[in-house]
């Protein structure tokens, strides 16, 4: 009798470990595109969500095609945890990362989700809407390029130590990384490196301190860091004038983007 209660014991433990960490739901990332409407992409897991855009356009393969703007917003974390033995869903994290797609991918940048929208039971869904992040500033390779904006989603569940599980393209048990690869949508911008130059429809000159960009008629502008930090977005017409500090900028015309060098 002994025996059998000890094996019994062993695979009750055994189940807990398996089912210990919680998972996940169908969980979404948030894009605007072209100055549209801000979209919920979906990133497949589970196949069920708790929000209401469980049949969502996938994230993973979908191409962009050339935007004119590309704003990564944040995105929403759909998940649930073990009622027993309490653990608790703390904190949701979205990482990103852009890179050629021929090229290595680098670090990953990161998210907060921080606003807690849904909780019912074990079920828990944590999102942000407002990052705002200027993923066509972060493509910024002179000529036509194909990149990849990769993503992948990470929980903290607190009980005794924590730990995190991540939503990531055939498992939740392996917490984001470098190596790890995450869902990817593809999108091709181009880029016209100019100093002292001439492109099909302006003159930008970067000279003295002074980004000078000429063009014809009442255009969008909008002034990037070499970081993708936006500096500064206004209408002008035929003209945009701004002094600035020596080194590499992005300037974006009516959805073209050129890299200027200031001397």
């Amino acid at each position: 009798m002994k025996k059998i209660s000890t094996l019994f014991l062993a695979v009750l433990l055994a189940n807990f470990a398996l089912f210990a960490g919680g998972g996940w739901a169908n969980s979404v990332v948030s894009i605007t595109k072209d100055a549209g409407t801000a979209y919920r992409y979906v990133l497949n897991n589970e196949g069920w969500t708790d929000g209401d855009w469980g049949t969502n356009t996938a994230f993973s393969n979908y191409d962009f095609g050339s935007p004119t703007s590309l704003i990564l917003n944040g995105g929403a974390g759909n998940a649930w945890t073990d009622d027993t033995p309490g653990h608790d869903a703390t904190s949701f994290v979205l990482y990103y990362r852009v890179y050629k797609n021929d090229a290595t991918p680098g670090a990953w940048s990161q998210i907060a989700l921080d606003v807690q929208s849904y909780k019912v039971g074990n079920n828990y869904i944590y999102e942000k809407t407002n990052a705002a992040i200027d993923i066509l500033a972060l493509a910024n390779l002179g000529g036509t390029n194909t990149y990849t904006l990769e993503v992948a989603m990470s929980k903290n569940q607190m009980y005794t130590g924590g730990n995190w599980v991540s939503m990531i393209p055939g498992g939740q048990a392996v917490a984001y990384s470098n190596t790890v690869a995450g869902y990817k949508a593809t999108f091709t911008k181009s880029i016209t490196t100019l100093l002292n130059n001439t492109s099909e429809n302006s003159i930008i000159v970067g000279k003295n301190g002074t980004i000078n960009a000429k063009f014809s008629g009442v255009a969008n502008v909008e002034l990037y860091s070499a970081a993708g930090q936006l500096i500064t977005a206004t209408k002008a017409e035929n003209q945009f004038v701004r002094n600035i500090d020596k080194g590499f900028y992005f300037l974006r015309i009516n959805g073209t983007t050129h890299k200027v060098f200031v001397q």
